[in-house]
């Protein structure tokens, strides 16, 4: 029953807020973001940057979306978005058991895809990561796809861009689809030993033992009716190690993780996608 509102809000809009799909490009206007299709051509750009519905519609994870494109256009990366023309890759709704809509969301969102001829795509967002990546070519969908933190750690190491190393005591929450599900335990490691001025610490349970946020799986839009919440125990876990922020690398994480410490009365401790701290160092 908790769910029908969302699954209701992706098939009316193609995102879980229910909020206008024209609007989804709207975060991006005041910085210039090219749109595909607009005038701009799949030849015309290195990437496609898949922004997705939390970093479309949630002011908090909007800010994470703005910092990667202070990167892009730091770096010189040619890029665009799909603008009013994106769509959600369902994953939520296919992880939540809703397959029937997930292929509707997965088969009009490749339609676009192909018309456009997008063949290269980076996303911020690792639930997307993972299906655009392992899910999509079951629809024809075949595209080169990184995450965010890939494309920053191959920026620094081709001497793209320079951050300083500006920040101490970032421990890094790694987002599930990146790391266990996708292999990904290092390019966002090196992107933040680039921006740190220390060793930064670790969690107890990390890489392949490290904890969910809380938002996987549909839970993100759904009760936690028993126990200590997923969130505050790994927000816990988090301040054990004493850190002076918390990095990660998705933007549900991010806003689980604010939660979580928000919870425990530690807004002293401030939640940040590792883009941000990026833009900052820059």
């Amino acid at each position: 029953q908790e769910l029908k509102a969302v699954f209701d809000a992706y098939e009316s809009q193609s995102n879980p807020w229910g909020l206008p799909a024209d609007t989804r490009g709207d975060w991006a206007k005041e910085q210039g973001v090219p749109v595909l299709g607009d005038g701009v051509q799949a030849s015309d750009i290195d990437w496609l940057f898949y922004v997705g519905s939390a970093q479309s519609f949630d002011a908090r994870a909007q800010k994470a979306a703005k910092a990667f494109v202070k990167i892009l256009v730091a770096a010189g990366v040619r890029f665009a978005i799909l603008g009013p023309r994106e769509g959600s890759t369902g994953e939520c709704v296919r992880r939540a058991g809703n397959e029937m809509l997930f292929q509707t969301l997965a088969k009009s969102l490749v339609e676009t895809l192909a018309a456009l001829e997008v063949k290269r795509i980076v996303t911020c967002d690792p639930h997307a990561f993972n299906s655009l990546a392992n899910e999509y070519p079951e629809f024809g969908g075949r595209y080169e796809v990184v995450h965010h933190t890939q494309l920053i750690d191959r920026l620094i190491a081709e001497a793209k861009i320079a951050p300083r190393r500006a920040f101490e005591g970032v421990i890094y929450h790694e987002p599930c689809y990146l790391a266990r599900h996708n292999g990904e335990y290092e390019a966002p490691r090196r992107v933040l030993a680039a921006i740190s001025r220390d060793t930064p610490p670790e969690f107890a349970l990390t890489r392949d033992k490290a904890m969910c946020c809380g938002a996987g799986g549909g839970r993100m839009w759904m009760e936690e009716h028993t126990g200590k919440r997923i969130n505050v125990l790994r927000a816990e876990q988090a301040l054990e190690r004493a850190p002076k922020a918390i990095a990660t690398a998705c933007p549900y994480c991010a806003l689980m993780l604010r939660d979580g410490v928000a919870q425990l009365g530690r807004e002293d401790v401030p939640t940040r996608d590792i883009a941000e701290l990026v833009a900052e160092a820059l």
